[in-house]
């Protein structure tokens, strides 16, 4: 952990961002699987002392899965409160960027960053893990699409509708462990 980098982290309409305090350096993904493994890898080598996400009503819980899964510190905040820290240094949520602001609330008023149980990241591990071979089985299965045997075309697309389905589940379980954890309350 580096001590004095501190990281805010705004998801909105599809588009990860991550900020760094006080060096200014941002970083942008999407909030695709992939776009959140490579924030988190980016994020494990700053090493920062904290990572400010602010509670959204369930859009965050898919990065705040992968990111338990890094050891990464996380603290999540209520919208309220970093309205209230804009108000009080007497800027607007609009007039600057929402990651820089979630950063530069980290590095004033610290939040409590609370310890992922090591079964909530053990679960955590192996649910991302079966979810990135399933997405390569997915992946593998639509490049089958084209084929022009019929009763094979209809066999891949059942396939994919099945790992598709799969996928969601598999997905809303890792939100459901990540709200039930401890270091969600």
């Amino acid at each position: 952990m580096n001590r004095g980098v501190f990281v805010g982290l705004d998801i909105d309409h599809g588009t990860l961002q991550a900020a760094v305090r006080p060096a200014g350096q941002k970083w942008f993904a999407n909030t695709s699987d992939s776009g959140i493994c490579e924030i988190a890898n980016v994020l494990a080598s700053v090493q920062p002392e904290i990572i400010v996400l602010e509670a959204q009503g369930g859009v965050e819980l898919p990065v705040a899965g992968t990111l338990a899964t890094t050891g990464l510190p996380l603290a999540f905040v209520s919208q309220r409160n970093v309205r209230d820290f804009a108000k009080a240094i007497g800027q607007g949520r609009r007039e600057r960027n929402h990651a820089e602001l979630l950063a530069h609330f980290a590095e004033l008023v610290q939040p409590e960053v609370r310890p992922i149980p090591a079964n909530v990241v053990e679960q955590l591990q192996a649910l991302k893990a079966r979810q990135r071979e399933m997405m390569s089985m997915l992946e593998l299965e639509r490049g089958r699409l084209t084929t022009h045997v019929i009763s094979v075309q209809r066999s891949v697309r059942n396939h994919v509708n099945f790992l598709e389905r799969s996928l969601a589940c598999l997905a809303e379980e890792i939100n459901q462990t990540v709200r039930a954890s401890s270091f969600w309350r």
